[in-house]
């Protein structure tokens, strides 16, 4: 998409679209603009969890440090390690699922119907999540499936895929988490902040 001034990148899905520096997108949501009209759609950028529709990460530490992603409202990510050799590079790829065993998904399903099940809604059903692409990381000492991260109606949780090294919210070791702006999530070398 050509926008004044130079290239963007749009987001159908925010409604956002994003300045390309130097053949390289901003990916950052103070810095985007909306598609229409130039304003960003209400909840954007907002100092509150539960009116955003989109969920900023940073990583601040470990090998992708500088990496930034986003979590849509009603979709979860896995955060892991690349298949192939650790000691490569791996890319980030938007388009990359990694593989759930039976045992995994039934730990999410259970995460899922605890945390973020609606109190008034008296059905067995856990409610769904999209899952979007995954974030792999060039951090060795992280698992495979590491953890995955939920935006759902009660906010932005994290829950540990059952990891070797485990999951760590400011400092303190977790099975699972509902996070709050500001909070740090460390695994391996691997430091992420949740931006809002």
């Amino acid at each position: 998409m050509s926008v004044e001034g130079g290239a963007a990148l749009a987001c159908k899905v925010c409604q956002l679209k994003y300045s390309v520096r130097d053949g390289i997108p901003v990916m950052l949501i103070d810095e985007a603009s909306g598609l229409k009209g130039g304003s960003k759609p209400a909840g954007l950028g907002s100092t509150s969890g539960s009116t955003a529709n989109v969920a900023t990460f940073n990583v601040v530490a470990g090998p992708n440090k500088g990496l930034s992603f986003h979590l849509e409202r009603s979709t979860c990510k896995v955060l892991g390690r690349a298949i192939n050799d650790p000691n490569k590079t791996a890319m980030f790829n938007v388009d990359v699922s990694l593989s759930l065993d039976e045992g995994t998904k039934g730990l999410i399903q259970h995460y899922v119907s605890r945390q973020f099940k609606d109190p008034k809604d008296t059905s067995n059903e856990t409610g769904s999540f999209k899952r979007t692409s995954d974030v792999i990381l060039d951090d060795v000492s992280i698992s495979r499936l590491h953890a995955m991260l939920f935006f759902g109606e009660s906010g932005v949780g994290i829950l540990d895929l059952v990891s070797k090294n485990g999951t760590y919210v400011n400092g303190e070791e977790v099975e699972s988490r509902l996070l709050k702006r500001g909070d740090a999530v460390e695994f391996g070398e691997t430091k992420v902040v949740f931006e809002g």
